[in-house]
């Protein structure tokens, strides 16, 4: 991500795009499932509408800031309606163009390159729409949520990140799901569940989708440390090292259902944000051995930790 990939909607849009024909080009016909990272949504939240006024700025923070004080009675009469207190009042305020922005990039996406697409996260409180009140927002909280896309762009399912990251999402007034609520997706490559970066090394997330007999996690992630750094509970090994070693590449060994998990990690610049991180397609080796740079159970994995890449893997399946 960089900032000026969130100048307009418009524009967010036409990136979603590329993206997805680059990701199916030289493909056949056969179904195909795209995944995007967690928060890859997110800047928009500061862009939409405010491109100009926050451009230039290198904190998050100050961003912030700057929106409560030029937008302050939009966020004040959100807050008062929905009865919150800080950042979740700004997101409230803006929620329904930045959900438009989002929903339309990635519908479109799916349905002009007839993919299903996992769209990557955005906070956004629930939204639903209806002929008389059109778009609009159904309840006061707001979650780390990703939307999965079917070919047609219509949406087939809605996650709610369950464990958030502590001290980061718990602290900005960020909501959690509950485990029960989430479901997998029936698809065109089969079924599908998505666990939200921190939802996927958690061994209950993971029974709960094998026991939906899914085929499939998706696991949009957006991980801000270092990739090379050491990692905090066991400094004799790497952050990269950690993530594949105990992360959803472990967690999907010997499932009874669970065959394969997409990790899409997101990289680029945006303020202070600096997300870092190895892209990978991991496989359950009771259905099909395969490595990759010596880790058993990868099937495809991206060359670095910082720049934009497409992993790719074609699964020939039943």
């Amino acid at each position: 991500m960089e900032l000026e990939h969130y100048r307009s909607a418009e524009v967010f849009k036409q990136k979603v795009l590329s993206l997805t024909k680059a990701s199916v080009a030289g493909l056949d016909e056969a179904p195909k499932l795209v995944a995007f990272p967690e928060a890859i949504g997110l800047p928009l939240l500061f862009t939409i509408g405010d491109f100009d006024r926050i451009r230039g700025k290198t904190n998050s923070t100050r961003v912030i800031w700057e929106l409560l004080r030029t937008h302050w009675q939009e966020v004040f009469t959100a807050s008062l309606r929905h009865g919150v207190l800080g950042l979740p009042g700004l997101v409230l305020s803006r929620a329904l163009p930045v959900y438009r922005a989002y929903q339309q990039a990635f519908a479109e996406a799916a349905r002009c390159y007839g993919v299903t697409i996992v769209a990557g996260s955005c906070m956004l409180p629930p939204i639903d729409e209806e002929p008389v009140r059109g778009v609009y927002i159904t309840g006061k909280r707001v979650y780390n949520t990703a939307y999965t896309f079917g070919p047609t762009g219509s949406v087939l399912g809605v996650a709610r990140k369950v464990y958030l990251n502590p001290g980061t999402e718990s602290s900005i007034g960020l909501s959690s799901g509950n485990l029960s609520d989430v479901k997998t997706i029936s698809t065109p490559v089969g079924r599908v569940g998505v666990a939200i970066c921190l939802d996927g090394f958690h061994t209950s997330v993971v029974d709960h989708f094998d026991g939906q007999r899914a085929d499939i996690i998706v696991q949009p992630s957006a991980n801000h440390a270092p990739w090379m750094r050491p990692w905090p509970r066991d400094p004799s090994l790497l952050e990269g090292e950690a993530w594949l070693r105990f992360g959803l590449r472990k967690l999907i060994q010997g499932r009874l259902h669970i065959r394969y998990a997409v990790n899409p990690m997101l990289v680029g610049e945006v303020f202070e944000l600096k997300p870092r991180g190895r892209s990978s397609i991991l496989v359950n080796q009771r259905f099909l051995p395969a490595s990759v740079e010596g880790v058993d159970g990868v099937l495809a994995l991206a060359q670095t930790s910082d720049s934009e890449e497409i992993v790719r893997a074609v699964i020939h399946l039943a």
